[in-house]
Protein backbone atom coordinates (compact mmCIF):
# COMPACT_ATOMS: atom_id res chain seq x y z
CA UNK A 1 0.00 0.00 0.00
CA UNK A 2 1.60 3.38 -0.79
CA UNK A 3 1.31 6.20 1.53
CA UNK A 4 -1.21 8.12 0.30
CA UNK A 5 -3.73 4.89 0.11
CA UNK A 6 -6.58 5.04 3.29
CA UNK A 7 -8.71 1.22 3.31
CA UNK A 8 -11.77 1.69 5.92
CA UNK A 9 -11.99 -0.92 8.47
CA UNK A 10 -14.34 -3.20 8.59
CA UNK A 11 -16.08 -1.09 11.80
CA UNK A 12 -15.94 2.08 9.17
CA UNK A 13 -17.62 0.28 6.66
CA UNK A 14 -20.15 -1.15 8.44
CA UNK A 15 -20.57 3.25 9.55
CA UNK A 16 -20.76 4.12 5.96
CA UNK A 17 -22.51 1.84 4.30
CA UNK A 18 -25.45 1.92 6.69
CA UNK A 19 -27.82 3.38 3.85
CA UNK A 20 -27.12 0.74 1.57
CA UNK A 21 -27.23 -2.78 3.66
CA UNK A 22 -24.63 -4.59 5.98
CA UNK A 23 -20.85 -5.21 4.85
CA UNK A 24 -19.93 -8.92 4.90
CA UNK A 25 -16.58 -8.93 3.89
CA UNK A 26 -14.21 -6.17 1.73
CA UNK A 27 -11.19 -6.61 -0.65
CA UNK A 28 -9.14 -3.53 -2.02
CA UNK A 29 -8.37 -3.55 -5.34
CA UNK A 30 -5.28 -2.94 -6.64
CA UNK A 31 -3.93 -0.91 -9.47
CA UNK A 32 -4.51 2.66 -8.71
CA UNK A 33 -1.91 5.09 -6.95
CA UNK A 34 -3.60 7.30 -5.74
CA UNK A 35 -7.12 6.54 -3.74
CA UNK A 36 -8.16 3.16 -2.19
CA UNK A 37 -10.64 0.96 -3.64
CA UNK A 38 -12.24 -1.53 -2.01
CA UNK A 39 -15.19 -3.32 -3.46
CA UNK A 40 -17.63 -4.76 -0.89
CA UNK A 41 -19.81 -7.62 -0.58
CA UNK A 42 -23.37 -6.76 0.92
CA UNK A 43 -25.88 -9.22 2.70
CA UNK A 44 -28.57 -7.61 1.05
CA UNK A 45 -27.37 -6.80 -2.42
CA UNK A 46 -24.93 -6.53 -5.38
CA UNK A 47 -21.52 -5.67 -4.29
CA UNK A 48 -20.31 -1.96 -4.53
CA UNK A 49 -17.34 -0.20 -4.74
CA UNK A 50 -16.05 1.72 -1.93
CA UNK A 51 -13.62 4.43 -2.88
CA UNK A 52 -11.85 7.33 -0.38
CA UNK A 53 -9.64 9.85 -0.92
CA UNK A 54 -6.42 10.96 0.77
CA UNK A 55 -6.69 13.70 4.14
CA UNK A 56 -6.88 16.91 2.87
CA UNK A 57 -5.53 18.11 6.16
CA UNK A 58 -2.06 20.02 7.44
CA UNK A 59 -1.07 16.62 8.17
CA UNK A 60 -1.54 15.34 5.35
CA UNK A 61 0.58 17.97 3.11
CA UNK A 62 1.77 15.54 0.57
CA UNK A 63 -1.10 16.43 -2.20
CA UNK A 64 0.22 17.67 -5.56
CA UNK A 65 -1.65 21.08 -6.18
CA UNK A 66 -4.11 20.07 -8.36
CA UNK A 67 -5.12 16.77 -6.45
CA UNK A 68 -7.13 18.88 -3.70
CA UNK A 69 -10.82 17.64 -3.51
CA UNK A 70 -10.64 14.78 -5.77
CA UNK A 71 -13.39 13.00 -4.59
CA UNK A 72 -15.92 15.21 -4.73
CA UNK A 73 -14.68 15.72 -8.23
CA UNK A 74 -15.50 11.89 -8.89
CA UNK A 75 -19.18 12.21 -7.23
CA UNK A 76 -19.89 15.14 -9.41
CA UNK A 77 -18.40 13.68 -12.92
CA UNK A 78 -20.44 10.52 -11.79
CA UNK A 79 -23.68 13.11 -11.61
CA UNK A 80 -23.34 14.99 -14.97
CA UNK A 81 -22.48 11.67 -16.87
CA UNK A 82 -24.80 9.13 -15.30
CA UNK A 83 -27.45 10.04 -18.26
CA UNK A 84 -24.58 10.28 -20.66
CA UNK A 85 -25.66 7.54 -23.69
CA UNK A 86 -22.35 6.01 -24.75
CA UNK A 87 -20.44 6.51 -21.65
CA UNK A 88 -20.17 3.75 -19.36
CA UNK A 89 -19.73 5.08 -15.63
CA UNK A 90 -21.11 3.06 -12.75
CA UNK A 91 -24.60 4.59 -11.00
CA UNK A 92 -22.97 6.87 -7.71
CA UNK A 93 -24.43 5.37 -5.12
CA UNK A 94 -23.70 7.37 -2.25
CA UNK A 95 -21.22 10.02 -1.02
CA UNK A 96 -19.91 11.57 2.32
CA UNK A 97 -17.94 14.40 2.54
CA UNK A 98 -18.78 14.90 5.63
CA UNK A 99 -15.53 13.72 7.59
CA UNK A 100 -17.89 12.81 10.77
CA UNK A 101 -17.58 9.77 9.75
CA UNK A 102 -14.12 9.07 9.05
CA UNK A 103 -11.42 11.65 8.24
CA UNK A 104 -11.33 10.88 4.00
CA UNK A 105 -14.15 11.43 1.75
CA UNK A 106 -16.25 8.81 0.37
CA UNK A 107 -17.50 7.85 -2.83
CA UNK A 108 -19.40 4.89 -3.39
CA UNK A 109 -20.70 3.21 -6.55
CA UNK A 110 -22.26 0.16 -8.21
CA UNK A 111 -19.42 -2.57 -8.83
CA UNK A 112 -18.74 -2.32 -13.36
CA UNK A 113 -18.38 -5.18 -14.49
CA UNK A 114 -15.42 -6.38 -16.55
CA UNK A 115 -11.31 -6.89 -16.73
CA UNK A 116 -8.89 -3.62 -16.74
CA UNK A 117 -7.61 -3.56 -20.21
CA UNK A 118 -3.77 -3.51 -18.74
CA UNK A 119 -4.32 -6.83 -17.08
CA UNK A 120 -5.95 -8.93 -19.89
CA UNK A 121 -3.52 -11.14 -21.64
CA UNK A 122 -4.41 -12.70 -24.90
CA UNK A 123 -6.48 -10.36 -26.36
CA UNK A 124 -7.02 -11.00 -30.12
CA UNK A 125 -5.84 -8.06 -32.44
CA UNK A 126 -9.60 -7.84 -33.13
CA UNK A 127 -10.49 -7.48 -29.84
CA UNK A 128 -7.58 -4.67 -29.43
CA UNK A 129 -9.06 -2.76 -32.23
CA UNK A 130 -12.35 -2.95 -31.28
CA UNK A 131 -11.91 -1.39 -27.26
CA UNK A 132 -9.63 1.16 -28.71
CA UNK A 133 -12.23 2.27 -30.83
CA UNK A 134 -14.65 2.07 -28.34
CA UNK A 135 -12.53 4.25 -26.08
CA UNK A 136 -12.28 6.89 -28.60
CA UNK A 137 -16.32 6.75 -29.01
CA UNK A 138 -16.25 7.82 -25.21
CA UNK A 139 -13.73 10.73 -25.93
CA UNK A 140 -16.25 11.80 -28.39
CA UNK A 141 -19.42 12.06 -26.03
CA UNK A 142 -17.34 13.50 -23.04
CA UNK A 143 -15.65 16.13 -25.58
CA UNK A 144 -19.85 16.90 -26.35
CA UNK A 145 -20.14 18.42 -22.65
CA UNK A 146 -18.78 22.10 -22.13
CA UNK A 147 -18.23 24.38 -19.09
CA UNK A 148 -17.80 28.19 -19.18
CA UNK A 149 -14.19 28.07 -17.95
CA UNK A 150 -10.94 26.22 -18.55
CA UNK A 151 -9.49 23.82 -15.88
CA UNK A 152 -10.12 21.53 -13.12
CA UNK A 153 -13.99 22.22 -11.93
CA UNK A 154 -12.94 21.79 -8.37
CA UNK A 155 -13.39 24.59 -5.79
CA UNK A 156 -15.37 26.77 -8.64
CA UNK A 157 -12.25 26.08 -10.93
CA UNK A 158 -9.71 27.29 -8.99
CA UNK A 159 -7.06 25.86 -11.03
CA UNK A 160 -8.38 27.01 -14.28
CA UNK A 161 -8.85 29.96 -16.03
CA UNK A 162 -10.72 31.79 -18.79
CA UNK A 163 -8.39 31.27 -21.70
CA UNK A 164 -6.80 27.67 -22.51
CA UNK A 165 -3.27 29.45 -22.34
CA UNK A 166 -4.23 31.01 -19.25
CA UNK A 167 -5.27 27.61 -17.82
CA UNK A 168 -2.12 25.14 -19.14
CA UNK A 169 0.31 27.95 -17.58
CA UNK A 170 -1.51 27.91 -14.20
CA UNK A 171 -1.21 23.88 -14.52
CA UNK A 172 2.59 23.86 -15.53
CA UNK A 173 2.97 26.35 -12.47
CA UNK A 174 1.33 24.52 -9.68
CA UNK A 175 3.56 21.52 -10.92
CA UNK A 176 7.05 23.27 -10.81
CA UNK A 177 5.81 24.64 -7.58
CA UNK A 178 5.39 21.30 -6.55
CA UNK A 179 8.39 20.58 -7.69
CA UNK A 180 10.63 22.91 -5.28
CA UNK A 181 8.04 21.76 -2.26
CA UNK A 182 8.91 18.04 -3.12
CA UNK A 183 13.13 18.44 -4.41
CA UNK A 184 12.14 17.10 -8.28
CA UNK A 185 14.17 18.45 -10.91
CA UNK A 186 11.83 18.45 -13.46
CA UNK A 187 14.09 21.38 -15.63
CA UNK A 188 11.23 24.17 -15.15
CA UNK A 189 12.92 26.78 -16.77
CA UNK A 190 13.14 24.69 -20.22
CA UNK A 191 9.34 23.92 -19.59
CA UNK A 192 8.02 27.64 -19.25
CA UNK A 193 10.34 28.72 -22.02
CA UNK A 194 8.36 26.07 -24.82
CA UNK A 195 4.98 26.54 -23.03
CA UNK A 196 5.76 30.24 -24.32
CA UNK A 197 6.39 28.93 -27.69
CA UNK A 198 3.58 27.30 -28.10
CA UNK A 199 1.55 29.72 -26.23
CA UNK A 200 -0.45 30.52 -29.97
CA UNK A 201 -1.19 27.04 -30.45
CA UNK A 202 -3.14 26.97 -26.83
CA UNK A 203 -5.08 30.11 -27.85
CA UNK A 204 -6.64 27.60 -31.02
CA UNK A 205 -8.59 26.33 -28.24
CA UNK A 206 -11.50 28.54 -27.58
CA UNK A 207 -14.48 25.75 -25.95
CA UNK A 208 -13.74 23.91 -22.65
CA UNK A 209 -14.65 20.55 -23.24
CA UNK A 210 -14.63 17.96 -20.58
CA UNK A 211 -11.78 15.21 -20.84
CA UNK A 212 -11.60 12.36 -18.52
CA UNK A 213 -7.53 12.90 -18.70
CA UNK A 214 -6.07 9.80 -17.10
CA UNK A 215 -8.36 6.70 -19.23
CA UNK A 216 -5.55 4.87 -19.46
CA UNK A 217 -5.82 0.88 -20.10
CA UNK A 218 -6.09 0.45 -16.42
CA UNK A 219 -9.20 2.75 -15.80
CA UNK A 220 -10.85 1.03 -18.92
CA UNK A 221 -12.87 -2.34 -17.93
CA UNK A 222 -13.58 -4.72 -21.08
CA UNK A 223 -14.88 -7.91 -22.32
CA UNK A 224 -11.21 -9.48 -23.14
CA UNK A 225 -13.03 -11.90 -25.82
CA UNK A 226 -14.42 -9.36 -27.52
CA UNK A 227 -12.95 -5.74 -26.60
CA UNK A 228 -16.06 -4.15 -25.88
CA UNK A 229 -15.73 -1.88 -23.01
CA UNK A 230 -18.24 -2.24 -20.64
CA UNK A 231 -16.93 0.33 -18.14
CA UNK A 232 -14.67 3.83 -17.37
CA UNK A 233 -13.03 4.31 -13.74
CA UNK A 234 -11.30 6.96 -12.32
CA UNK A 235 -12.89 10.48 -13.19
CA UNK A 236 -10.96 12.61 -10.10
CA UNK A 237 -8.77 14.29 -12.47
CA UNK A 238 -11.09 15.20 -14.92
CA UNK A 239 -11.10 18.50 -16.01
CA UNK A 240 -12.41 21.26 -19.35
CA UNK A 241 -10.20 21.53 -22.02
CA UNK A 242 -8.63 20.80 -24.83
CA UNK A 243 -9.56 17.20 -26.41
CA UNK A 244 -6.48 16.25 -27.58
CA UNK A 245 -5.15 15.73 -23.57
CA UNK A 246 -7.34 12.67 -23.90
CA UNK A 247 -5.33 11.29 -26.56
CA UNK A 248 -2.25 11.70 -24.29
CA UNK A 249 -3.66 10.93 -21.23
CA UNK A 250 -4.23 7.48 -22.37
CA UNK A 251 -0.55 6.29 -22.96
CA UNK A 252 2.24 9.27 -21.84
CA UNK A 253 4.56 7.55 -22.75
CA UNK A 254 3.77 7.94 -26.32
CA UNK A 255 6.33 9.83 -28.35
CA UNK A 256 4.95 9.40 -31.93
CA UNK A 257 1.02 9.54 -33.52
CA UNK A 258 -1.65 9.31 -31.91
CA UNK A 259 -3.31 5.68 -31.30
CA UNK A 260 -5.13 5.10 -34.43
CA UNK A 261 -7.74 2.62 -33.16
CA UNK A 262 -8.90 5.46 -30.86
CA UNK A 263 -8.74 8.06 -33.44
CA UNK A 264 -10.65 5.68 -35.64
CA UNK A 265 -13.07 5.33 -33.15
CA UNK A 266 -13.24 8.95 -32.57
CA UNK A 267 -13.94 10.05 -35.75
CA UNK A 268 -16.72 7.53 -36.24
CA UNK A 269 -18.60 8.87 -32.85
CA UNK A 270 -18.57 11.96 -34.53
CA UNK A 271 -15.59 14.05 -32.88
CA UNK A 272 -13.95 16.30 -34.87
CA UNK A 273 -9.62 16.38 -33.93
CA UNK A 274 -7.48 18.90 -34.31
CA UNK A 275 -4.76 18.50 -36.43
CA UNK A 276 -1.58 20.54 -38.42
CA UNK A 277 1.44 21.92 -36.53
CA UNK A 278 -0.72 23.74 -33.89
CA UNK A 279 -2.22 20.65 -32.84
CA UNK A 280 1.06 18.71 -32.41
CA UNK A 281 2.34 21.38 -30.18
CA UNK A 282 -0.70 20.90 -28.10
CA UNK A 283 0.30 17.40 -27.97
CA UNK A 284 3.72 17.94 -27.05
CA UNK A 285 2.75 20.64 -24.28
CA UNK A 286 0.38 17.91 -22.70
CA UNK A 287 2.87 14.98 -22.32
CA UNK A 288 5.34 17.42 -20.87
CA UNK A 289 2.49 18.31 -18.26
CA UNK A 290 1.59 14.89 -17.59
CA UNK A 291 5.40 13.45 -17.83
CA UNK A 292 5.93 16.48 -14.85
CA UNK A 293 3.28 15.36 -12.79
CA UNK A 294 4.41 11.68 -12.96
CA UNK A 295 8.43 12.78 -11.69
CA UNK A 296 7.09 14.87 -9.25
CA UNK A 297 4.32 12.11 -7.04
CA UNK A 298 7.03 9.48 -6.96
CA UNK A 299 7.75 11.70 -4.19
CA UNK A 300 5.21 12.49 -2.30
CA UNK A 301 3.26 9.02 -2.27
CA UNK A 302 5.96 6.97 -1.32
CA UNK A 303 6.19 4.81 -4.09
CA UNK A 304 8.01 1.66 -3.63
CA UNK A 305 9.88 -1.41 -4.82
CA UNK A 306 11.76 -2.62 -7.71
CA UNK A 307 9.82 -1.05 -10.51
CA UNK A 308 10.21 2.44 -9.18
CA UNK A 309 13.92 3.34 -10.40
CA UNK A 310 12.87 1.74 -14.45
CA UNK A 311 9.63 3.57 -13.90
CA UNK A 312 11.23 6.85 -13.44
CA UNK A 313 14.08 6.17 -15.68
CA UNK A 314 11.92 5.83 -18.50
CA UNK A 315 9.71 8.88 -17.62
CA UNK A 316 12.45 10.93 -17.53
CA UNK A 317 13.61 9.80 -20.91
CA UNK A 318 10.08 10.26 -22.03
CA UNK A 319 10.43 13.75 -20.54
CA UNK A 320 13.44 14.71 -22.06
CA UNK A 321 12.54 13.44 -25.80
CA UNK A 322 9.14 15.29 -26.17
CA UNK A 323 11.00 18.51 -24.48
CA UNK A 324 14.36 18.04 -26.98
CA UNK A 325 11.09 17.82 -29.88
CA UNK A 326 9.73 20.67 -28.48
CA UNK A 327 12.75 23.15 -28.39
CA UNK A 328 14.16 21.69 -31.76
CA UNK A 329 10.22 22.36 -33.80
CA UNK A 330 8.42 25.19 -31.94
CA UNK A 331 8.14 28.75 -33.34
CA UNK A 332 11.33 30.37 -31.74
Amino acid sequence: MLRSQRPLTVAELIDVLAPLGRPLSATELTGGTFSSVQRVELADGPPVVVKTSVPDSPEHAALLTYERDLARVEADMLALLGPVEGVPTAPLLLEDFSRSRVEVDVVVTAFLPGSPWDRTEGMTPDAEAHAGKDVGSIFARLHELTAPRFGYPAANFALGGDTWPETVATLYAAHIGDAKRFGVDVRAEELIAVLERGRDALAEVTTPRLVHNDLWPGNVLLDPASGKVLGIVDLERALYGDPLMDFVGMNPFNTGELAPDHVRGYIAAGGTLASGSAADQRVALYRLNVLTMMLIEVVPRGFEGDWVPDHVERTTATRDAVLAHAQATFPA
